[in-house]
């Protein structure tokens, strides 16, 4: 009877089984799936830097705590829940008073509630106190505490480059470098089984029992110090000229990398903020500025040379229907192309295009001439939002052709472009007529595994002739020296470029005229190492390019000049700079930034360590770099870094960082060796 009895169970049983799972599984799985789920969970997203290391956009740590008020013994919830909710109410004055969180809690205890809500967007130290707290101070086997980790992105230079570095932000479009290099930077999609318990999906298992994992960190060409430069000189003249908006933009001429992109528009409130690319997104009429490419062409077709007779006819001439003039009179009849384009002369120039470009199967050579100077496609750099150039064809836009469109795109009308496009022609002419695509990511890698190389990309070895891109070297640096730019000389430097002034409201002849002031250049002359561009869009007051644009470009070329080209100097004084002082006392930090001050004023040295971080101490008359070792479990010694590279590594561990004087580090809170645990660390410099 027991075994019969068995046996019947049993079948019952399978029966039972057999049915849920082959006649009704699909019903019972679809009821399942509403309140449990496999739910994506994102990696920790990777970090953005700077060319030498420094965080541009980085993850800061926050923690939401729950409580699990199931595993809590009733003596020790009732002895203690008085004294948590005190507690609760003096860290969080604004939320519940302590009678409201003791009923909070006790309500959820009586429901058995494994996931009740304590806090959320809690710094490390906040997290650290609240924890300390009764009941909670017990493991979370006994206090309940469940610590979910998550992190926010901040950006510690602010706004320098930011609206390039872009924005990460959920249920809208990432822009910038966040969101051009989004899978890398968010890193693999994983699954954590969720269960529904109103109004929220809560983990199964305790969220701090997984390992949370990132994605790859980027970094970038940008230059800090060029960066910061550019930045503030823009800013400076915004200001003073009560501007809409402004770019500068810094590259590097023989490979292409962008070493500053700043990009500021006004906010209604007399500040300026990161809030448009406008050196990638914002087409214009370029203007003057434009006149180079219209030269080259002229020189590369054998149409023209430097000393070319132009008719300027002082200052006024008639095209069909239209006058054009030149911004000031000058009562010249005719001038060497030299001279036509050092004044800046619109008649001049567009005279010798429309002579040679405006006839039967001129226009098109022109457009063709044009497009080899890389002018009609976009840069391709490594921003969404980069609009292409806008360039009317005589003969696919014959509608919108006229006679009057070669003299007109001639000084930059009836064209559009960004301000890089156009930089990248005079960084070209700088190189020689190597044209680089420009790039702002050197590399991605995972940790210390590198998982993609960015190199220099040639678009094309030669845009033009060498006669053709030497007259425009020479053309570009006559600016300079005796035209439109003349004022903005210095004894100290050179630095070649043309002027640009462009009236942007010319087909509205009732309105008060509104101008765009442009100054695109490079320096030194001789050897170029950078190239730059710089736009003021709709300055108040002064307007020419020369008077607006130009000092911006020239404070840059003076302060990156001192910071970065006057080597040489150095480097020949360096002798006796060595013989009057002592070598350094002993240093820890970045191993690239003591290895290019060494080499800046001479100092010899001797590296014996292949990691970033080390120690320099003096030895033999030569410094010696050795490793310093960061384990990434614990507190580092950071004693004798600087406040830069202290803060970097500590934070990049985790740890909260408070600062108390100026230098270097001599002592901190936080014994070395000990564990790295998302705690607060305070560092004394002196």
């Amino acid at each position: 009877m027991v075994v019969g009895a068995f046996a019947l169970v049993a079948v019952m049983i399978f029966y039972r089984v057999v049915k849920v799972n082959v006649f009704e599984g699909d019903k019972w799985r679809e009821k399942g799936n509403v309140h449990i789920q496999w739910r994506p969970i994102e990696a920790d997203r990777g970090d953005i830097y700077a060319m030498d290391g420094s965080p541009l956009a980085t993850s800061q740590p926050f923690f939401e705590i729950r409580m699990d008020l199931k595993v809590v013994k009733d003596k020790l919830f009732n002895s203690k829940v008085d004294s948590l909710a005190f507690r609760l109410n003096k860290m969080f004055p604004a939320g519940k008073s302590k009678f409201q969180w003791k009923t909070y809690l006790e309500s959820n205890r009586q429901r058995k509630n494994a996931y009740c809500f304590i806090a959320k967007d809690l710094t490390i130290a906040q997290k650290e106190t609240l924890i300390s707290f009764p009941i909670l101070r017990k493991n979370k086997y006994k206090g309940g505490a469940m610590i979910d980790r998550y992190f926010k992105r901040r950006k510690p230079f602010r706004q320098l480059a930011s609206r390039t570095i872009g924005v990460d932000r959920k249920n809208a479009d990432k822009i910038g470098l966040e969101g051009y290099f989004d899978k890398f930077l968010k890193g693999a999609t994983e699954k954590r089984l969720m269960k529904y318990i109103r109004p929220d999906w809560i983990p199964v298992y305790d969220p701090s029992e997984f390992e949370s994992k990132s994605g790859d960190d980027i970094y970038t060409t940008i230059d800090v110090d060029i960066q910061d430069i550019a930045h503030t000189e823009l800013e400076a003249a915004l200001i003073e000229f009560k501007a809409v908006a402004g770019t500068a933009i810094v590259m590097d001429v023989s490979t292409g990398a962008i070493r500053a992109i700043s990009n500021l528009s006004a906010d209604g409130k007399g500040n300026y903020k990161e809030s448009y690319n406008h050196a990638i997104g914002r087409l214009s009429e370029p203007g003057s500025t434009f006149k180079l490419a219209t030269v080259l062409a002229l020189m590369d077709d054998n149409y023209a040379q430097l000393d070319t007779k132009v008719n300027l006819n002082k200052g006024t001439m008639k095209f069909y229907d239209q006058t054009m003039h030149d911004s000031e009179w000058h009562g010249i009849e005719t001038a060497d192309l030299r001279k036509a384009f050092e004044i800046s002369s619109n008649v001049g120039i567009a005279s010798l295009a429309n002579q040679h470009y405006n006839k039967a199967g001129g226009n098109t050579k022109f457009i063709r001439t044009l497009k080899k100077f890389g002018l009609l496609d976009p840069t391709g750099i490594e921003l969404i939002g980069e609009k292409p150039p806008f360039v009317k064809d005589p003969i696919k836009d014959k509608k919108r052709w006229s006679g009057t469109s070669i003299p007109w795109m001639a000084h930059g009308y009836e064209v559009m472009y960004t301000p890089l496009q156009m930089l990248n022609l005079y960084n070209t002419v700088a190189n020689d007529g190597k044209m680089m695509k420009p790039y702002l990511v050197s590399k991605i890698k995972h940790g210390d595994k590198l998982v993609k190389n960015f190199e220099p990309k040639v678009l094309s070895e030669r845009i033009a002739s060498k006669n053709a891109i030497r007259g425009a070297q020479d053309l570009l640096e006559g600016v300079v020296v005796r035209g439109t730019g003349r004022k903005l000389q210095s004894e100290y430097f050179d630095f070649a470029g043309k002027t640009g002034t462009t009236r942007i409201n010319y087909a509205k002849k009732d309105e008060e005229k509104k101008y765009n002031a442009s100054f695109a250049g490079y320096f030194p002359v001789n050897n170029p190492k950078y190239s730059m561009m710089v736009v003021v869009y709709t300055p108040q007051g002064k307007y020419y390019g020369g008077s607006v644009a130009g000092p911006v470009f020239r404070n840059i070329v003076e302060k990156v000049h001192n910071l970065k080209l006057d080597i040489n100097k150095a480097i020949n004084q360096g002798d006796e700079l060595i013989a009057a002082a002592n070598l350094p006392k002993r240093r820890v930090g970045y191993k690239k930034d003591f290895e290019k001050v060494f080499e800046h004023v001479g100092i010899e040295y001797k590296n014996r360590s292949k990691s970033n971080w080390v120690a320099v101490d003096p030895f033999d008359n030569k410094m010696l770099i050795d490793k310093n070792s960061i384990r990434k479990a614990e507190v580092p010694d950071v004693r004798g870094m600087g406040a830069r590279d202290a803060v970097y590594v500590l934070e990049n561990l985790g740890l909260l960082v408070e600062l108390e004087g100026q230098g270097q580090v001599k002592k901190q809170s936080i014994q070395p060796g000990a564990k790295a645990t998302e705690q607060k660390i305070k560092i004394y410099l002196d």
